[in-house]
């Protein structure tokens, strides 16, 4: 409808809850709301047939909060929504994007899809109302899952591009059609129903939105965090009507059909500006992208890292093999209800560390199930794989050590091992040997009595004396395979001892502090514990790497904040060398120091207390001899509260780019990225490594559950961010609200990061991120007794102790082939990065998960020996179909420029 030659305005009223599942009140209390929120609105969907519609801020795990109290009221919710009166999906809850991994969005869009699928369909909306940026292959992602769109709060700055639509691309070109809700997700919050009222607040939502939007048609969010639906909205929309209806059309609407009334308007309005923006969107100043987040909390970003590694690298792909190997199913019901509960803890205000300290705890309990869980799956597939390795040759009383690489490079480092012998059998020398027979060399670390427990589910539990052995050992694993060593005790190993060094004090005396050395690297420390890296590749030298430095903060747990007048400070003391270890499989050095820091912020004029306290430092610094990274590990114990430490990198000049790791992409980011806005740190994200790189080659840093960095000293300097330590959910104000104050915000205790750093010349963004995932998920081990069962001992009858003996079953897999010694379980040659290897959602078979980080397309093969793998289908990201079965015999796959590929195997 039109008058005359100008369009009448169309209110698009979207009724709505952004529900924050736990935030400044912990979970529990919040899911009382929802419940008395679900009910009021279900009475008024009964009660007003004029009310249409309501979103369930795009998510499904808000249903099952429900049921869990409600569960006789869930046929009358799901009703309304097959009716499409409520709107859920398509998430399963609001995650946030650079702190999960890219693998948890995808099972988070699977999941909140299926169950919206089960109740008649998802939101086809790429909701993101309150991500703290957005990830720049998120328009990927989305039209992988059948979604054409994004409507979004955070991350596009309006006075910048002054148009709320956008064109938003992916790196590889993938489209979706953006709208930025320039006045947020409660630009019409709770209208009034007061008749001069309702026209002043008429008349400034008007004003607001019609300065911003070029088209006549308005998103208006009727809603907010938390807030029920607006029980007197069809009667208030009436008397706007009787108001205004000449001249506007006041409509009770729904996001898909705002959404594709934008899309038909500016199709057939092609003379509208619509700007094409690539990549992430990070834009704006501190509190419009809350960029502080990135490292608030620290624990909680480790935890979330190690569970990410114990679901996705390890427990996923050996249940994967285990039943491609047919030693036993994929338990897909297992691992539904484990990524679920992993989940939980990933909304924006959770994982983000931005709420209370009782929300957190409460994330750390979930992490703690998340880990028993998954670490129970490996266990299990690790002793199926290791039982089934070929014995062939082996004696009775010796043992088989399994060690398996799921990354794709091989892995040659020195790893750490358990090794258990019967204290019966007097154990005092062994030697390891590999399949070849070659004697492999190893470090004793300790070595002490020890016993442990026999667990079986047909004995009650048996107990062993055991004599305990903690090992370094230099091992070959192959790519996504494994290899088996042999023990054999009481036979003479190659025990590797460390060299006699200088004691530590003439040393210092004579002003003379440890080098260490290999063919690739050669580390020369200074006195204050900083060290100088000369890549013997380049002749490249970074100097004073290593260094630390603190800064008060002002901020809050969104937002880092400098201390007026203050300058940041870096460690420049004396430290205390306490060791510098050197032997056949590697060089050690560590230090000490303690540093007294101002104890806190004075809250009165927001200036750092003159009381100072200490703050220890432990460091670690390890050179294996045919490694090309360093190892670092800090130990922190942190006395101090509102403050930040960082670990400092100094380049030999400014780094022409930085790479850092992403979500399904390497991101190439300007030294300077977002410098234009008014940031008081100008922070990135990375996902485990961040490459600063010049004219030739650079320093790459890889780290464990660290997310946070910055380019400093005019791109000369890398800083990594290990610790901020705050107790503000909101801005800091003299007079503290009593509800923002949660003191573990602060991190008071002990921390341990650890990080590599890894010098480089030409390889390739690909190579980098096979590397920092190796670092990071490391091996797995399992020690098997051969042919021994005194191992075995359990007790058969606790009700008579002469009865001695066990149960046994016979081996299912008995008969099943062997596996030989060392093997590879799949191969994938080329330039791509594994996302994902688990079994289909429709139970038939492996599904992979590849993505190429490069600008240039890659040809791959693949090859699966654990299993059957006549041939692959590609799907999208919900494992639905999208192209003819190929088979593999000399098949090769291309994978497009920064293209993200799922295939099913059969």
């Amino acid at each position: 409808m039109q008058e005359g030659n100008k369009p009448i305005n169309t209110f698009h009223f979207i009724s709505h809850t952004h529900w924050d599942r736990e935030w400044f009140l912990p979970y529990e209390n919040f899911r009382f709301r929802l419940v008395q929120l679900i009910d009021n609105l279900m009475e008024l969907l009964d009660n007003d047939p004029e009310f249409k519609y309501f979103h369930l801020d795009g998510q499904t795990i808000v249903l099952e909060d429900y049921y869990a109290i409600r569960s006789w009221e869930r046929g009358r919710l799901e009703a309304f929504i097959r009716e499409g009166r409520i709107l859920v999906g398509p998430w399963y809850q609001q995650n946030d994007l650079f702190l999960t991994s890219a693998e948890s969005t995808v099972r988070n869009l699977m999941e909140g899809i299926r169950l919206s699928r089960e109740l008649g369909g998802e939101m086809k909306i790429g909701y993101l109302p309150d991500h703290f940026g957005l990830l720049g292959q998120m328009p990927q992602i989305f039209q992988l899952v059948g979604i054409d769109n994004s409507v979004f709060g955070r991350g596009y700055d309006y006075e910048l591009h002054q148009n709320p639509f956008l064109k938003w691309r992916s790196p590889d070109g993938s489209e979706v059609t953006g709208i930025l809700m320039v006045n947020w997700y409660n630009n019409a919050q709770r209208i009034p129903i007061e008749t001069e009222s309702l026209k002043a607040t008429f008349q400034l939502m008007q004003e607001r939105e019609s300065a911003v939007n070029p088209l006549p048609h308005y998103l208006m969010m009727n809603g907010v965090d938390h807030l029920e639906a607006q029980e007197n909205l069809t009667a208030a929309l009436d008397k706007l009507r009787v108001l205004y209806g000449d001249e506007s059309i006041f409509i009770h609407d729904t996001l898909p059909n705002y959404v594709q009334t934008v899309q038909a308007y500016l199709a057939e309005h092609p003379s509208i500006p619509v700007a094409a923006v690539h990549g992430e969107l990070r834009e704006r100043f501190d509190y419009a992208i809350l960029g502080g987040t990135l490292s608030s909390r620290i624990y909680l970003k480790q935890a979330n890292l190690q569970c990410h590694d114990l679901i996705e690298k390890w427990a996923e792909p050996l249940s994967v093999w285990c039943a491609g190997l047919g030693l036993e199913a994929y338990d897909g019901d297992y691992f539904r209800y484990l990524w679920k509960l992993y989940m939980e803890n990933h909304p924006h205000d959770s994982i983000c560390g931005c709420s209370q300290d009782a929300v957190h705890e409460h994330m750390m309990d979930r992490f703690v199930s998340v880990k028993e869980i998954a670490q129970e799956i490996i266990t299990r597939k690790m002793r199926l794989l290791a039982n089934q390795v070929s014995e062939e040759g082996y004696k009775s009383g010796e043992q088989k050590l399994l060690i398996v690489n799921h990354s794709q490079l091989d892995s040659q480092s020195v790893m750490q091992a358990t090794l258990y012998f019967l204290s019966e059998d007097e154990v005092e020398q062994f030697r390891i040997e590999d399949d070849a027979g070659v004697s492999i060399p190893y470090r004793i670390v300790d070595a002490s009595p020890s016993r442990l427990q026999v667990t079986s589910p047909i004995n009650l539990p048996g107990v062993l004396h055991v004599q305990r052995y903690d090992i370094e050992l230099y091992g070959e694993i192959p790519a996504m395979g494994y290899t088996t060593y042999r023990i054999q005790a009481n036979e003479i190993g190659i025990n590797v001892s460390d060299q006699p060094q200088p004691q530590l004090a003439e040393i210092q005396a004579a002003v003379l502090y440890p080098v260490m050395e290999n063919d690739s690297i050669r580390v020369e420390f200074n006195g204050n514990g900083s060290f100088h890296i000369i890549h013997k590749d380049t002749g490249t030298v970074y100097h004073n790497v290593g260094q630390f430095e603190e800064a008060g903060d002002a901020g809050d747990l969104y937002v880092y904040t400098s201390v007026d007048n203050e300058c940041k400070q870096r460690w420049n003391g004396e430290v205390e060398f306490t060791g510098h270890i050197v032997n056949a499989l590697y060089e050690e050095c560590c230090y000490r120091f303690s540093w007294m820091l101002p104890k806190a912020l004075n809250g009165l004029n927001m200036q750092r207390d003159s009381e100072l306290a200490s703050c220890s430092f432990e460091v670690t610094v390890r050179l294996e001899k045919l490694s090309s990274r360093l190892n670092v590990r800090v130990r922190i114990d942190n006395q101090v509260k509102d403050h930040r430490i960082r670990f400092i990198c100094e380049l030999p000049d400014v780094a022409s780019e930085v790479w850092a790791g992403g979500q399904f992409d390497v991101v190439q980011r300007k030294w300077d990225e977002g410098k234009q806005f008014e940031r008081d740190c100008n922070a990135q994200p990375y996902w485990k490594w961040v490459a600063p790189r010049q004219v030739i080659g650079g320093l790459t840093v890889f780290g464990v559950g660290m997310h946070e960095y910055e380019m400093i000293d005019e791109g000369s300097t890398l800083a990594v961010t290990l610790l901020r330590c705050v107790e503000s959910i909101n801005m800091r104000e003299a007079i503290q609200l009593e509800n923002d104050i949660q003191p573990q915000g602060q991190c008071i205790g002990q921390h341990t990061f650890m990080l590599a750093l890894r010098p480089f010349t030409a390889e390739t963004a690909t190579q980098l991120y096979k590397e920092a995932e190796l670092f990071h998920q490391g091996v797995l081990m399992k020690l098997s007794p051969v042919k021994d069962p005194r191992w075995d001992q359990g007790r058969a009858w606790v009700q008579d102790s002469k009865l001695g003996g066990s149960f046994t079953r016979p081996d299912p897999n008995a008969a099943k082939p062997k596996l030989p010694r060392s093997g590879s379980f799949m191969q994938i040659n080329g330039d791509v990065l594994i996302s994902a290897v688990k079994w289909a959602e429709n139970r038939q078979g492996p599904v992979i998960r590849l993505y190429n980080v490069e600008q240039t397309e890659s040809w791959i093969g693949l090859g699966l020996t654990a299993g059957s793998c006549n041939g692959v289908v590609r799907t999208n990201l919900l494992e639905e179909e999208t192209g003819d079965a190929m088979k593999l015999d000399g098949l090769k796959l291309l994978i497009a420029p920064k293209k993200i590929e799922t295939f099913k195997i059969y």
